[in-house]
């Protein structure tokens, strides 16, 4: 696995699985879920664990059990042209998305500084989608390589200038598609407002464009100049979970049972804002914000847990278990109605209960051998750690080492300076210190790792005083962002993604996508938004049983994909 290609994106043996779990959970019925799974399932009551680890798992359901989805309004800037990039292919990737875009959904465009504006406020879809289309094509590059930011800027503005009843069960992203070489130094605020950063080419400032994302709890994704062509399909990754927002200002507060002496510690949770009360440590949260339909987000939450010598019996618990915490989920979710529930504490969508999990461990009066961790908890708390540990050779080898372009400096990289072969260094290293953990399983990381040193061996000579190169950066950026806010990016091609993270409808857009930029439909901007449904109809997924009743059965056309 020396690189990621395609991942099994788009196999047939995805898509059919993908089919079927879908299937699957709409037989269930199922809305967003919440569990909590511990690292132990027993824990002697006599002992003190400073550091129990909990890992925490929400769970969107599909498109198919929400029967619709939040509506959005698109902030679209796109500032392309001073690096040399063709405007055409970002033209024809933004007018794709306008076609994916629902007639419920709004949309603004801000083109780069000092050009013509395009749409400045928000215009509804229904009814102006071809209007929205020929201010695409009237928009024009930029004139000089500034370092500017004063488009997204705009985009800001005209956002906080929006009136608080228009928030109100709907989302609302940036998306930022750029070649810029250097941004200004200060960075506007960020935090309201999700913006997903899109770099084009080798010379864009992938640094500013990270930190964009970083900053706003979007991603970041970048094209090398031999598939800048293919920004449609790169957007794709993004606009197919936009598209399908099943909650908004989602996050999950968590509480120490009462009585239980329970401190939450600390929480891991990538590039999600999260806090722990600073007074007793018996509360905290994750700020999730949007939730995409099928998608998976998981944290890992450490527990201080006290000895408990004698225990009282909670709510639906009995004999030696005990509740150590509640976790609920609050936010805004889309139902089957056509609307938007606010969800909290106290009431659920549809006015059922509050959506959480109550996590119980049993505490028995005597000791247990032996204690096998659970898998699927010292996984996901190996894979929280490098994020942690690249994380810091990113700031020790990456950021610390940027010399100011201003200096017109140019250095060579020592031979014995490959940061390529120090950040395998590090993950041999890493991986030698975990070996004897119970149940890991590296899975893809190894080749995933290996791909990502790969990208920063490709270049041995810095030329400007930036060390390294932004070309060299761009991919290890984008692969944390990947992992770190659980979503897929495009690593240098649409085609080099973490799959992990691919929905359903993600895997859906992009085939629309490369179908488009094949010449299959919608690429010449001529068609209507119906231009989607010429894709060949596929076989139907469940077929009769043949018995006499109304059973189904698998479509056998889908056996071994």
């Amino acid at each position: 696995m020396g690189r990621l290609q395609n991942l099994m994106l788009l196999s047939a043996g995805f898509f059919s699985t993908l089919l079927l779990a879908q299937v699957t959970s709409a037989a269930a019925g199922m809305t967003v879920k919440v569990s909590t799974t511990p690292i132990f399932s027993k824990i002697p009551r006599a002992q003190t664990n400073k550091d129990f680890q909990v890992l925490l798992r929400i769970e969107a359901p599909p498109p198919v059990d929400l029967k619709g989805r939040v509506p959005i309004d698109l902030v679209a800037v796109l500032d392309v042209g001073g690096g040399g990039m063709s405007l055409e292919p970002v033209k024809k990737a933004m007018k794709f998305a306008i076609r994916q875009l629902s007639d419920e959904d709004s949309i603004a465009i801000f083109g780069p500084p000092m050009s013509r504006e395009v749409i400045p406020k928000f215009m509804n879809i229904h009814g102006s989608r071809r209007i929205a289309e020929k201010k695409v094509d009237e928009l024009e590059g930029r004139r000089f390589a500034h370092p500017a930011r004063s488009s997204l800027d705009e985009a800001l503005k005209m956002l906080e200038e929006q009136p608080a009843s228009s928030s109100v069960g709907r989302a609302k992203f940036i998306v930022l598609v750029t070649d810029i070489t250097r941004f200004s130094s200060d960075m506007p605020e960020l935090s309201k407002y999700p913006v997903h950063a899109f770099g084009l080419g080798a010379s864009h400032d992938a640094a500013a464009l990270r930190l964009v994302a970083q900053r706003s709890q979007g991603t970041y994704s970048f094209l090398d100049d031999a598939n800048a062509d293919k920004v449609a399909a790169a957007l794709a990754l993004c606009l197919g979970g936009l598209k399908s927002v099943a909650a908004v200002g989602a996050r999950v507060v968590l509480k120490a049972a009462s009585g239980s002496g329970v401190r939450i510690d600390r929480i891991s949770s990538g590039g999600y804002a999260s806090s722990v009360s600073q007074v007793d440590g018996a509360s905290g949260e994750i700020a999730i914000g949007a939730l995409y339909a099928g998608e998976v987000k998981t944290f890992v939450v450490h527990l201080d847990v006290p000895a408990a010598p004698e225990i009282s019996p909670g709510e639906g618990v009995c004999c030696d278990q005990q509740q150590l915490l509640v976790a609920s989920l609050d936010g805004q979710l889309y139902t089957s109605g056509g609307g938007v529930d606010v969800i909290d504490d106290d009431a659920a969508a549809g006015g059922g209960g509050p959506i959480q999990d109550v996590l119980v461990v049993e505490r028995p009066p005597a000791a247990v051998l032996p204690k096998v961790p659970s898998a699927i908890v010292v996984n996901h708390i190996f894979q929280f750690r490098v994020l942690e540990m690249v994380d810091a050779f990113i700031n020790d080898e990456i950021l610390l080492r940027r010399t100011p372009a201003t200096t017109g400096r140019t250095k060579d990289v020592d031979v014995d300076d490959d940061r390529g072969m120090k950040l395998l260094a590090r993950w041999e290293r890493f991986v030698l210190e975990h070996q004897f953990w119970v149940g890991l399983d590296l899975g893809s990381l190894d080749g995933e790792i290996t791909a990502v040193a790969n990208s920063l061996r490709k270049q041995q000579h810095v030329v400007g005083g930036v060390l390294p190169s932004s070309s060299m950066a761009a991919y290890i950026f984008s692969w944390m962002s990947s992992y770190k806010m659980q979503r897929p990016t495009a690593m240098g091609s649409p085609a080099k993604v973490v799959g992990l993270f691919v929905t359903l409808e993600v895997h859906l857009t992009l085939q629309v996508a490369i179908t488009a930029e094949n010449g299959g439909g919608g690429g010449d901007g001529e068609c209507e938004y119906s231009c989607v449904e010429q894709l060949p109809p596929a076989p139907p997924l469940l077929v009769a049983s043949g018995r006499d009743d109304d059973s189904y059965r698998f479509n056998a056309a889908y056996e071994g994909r």
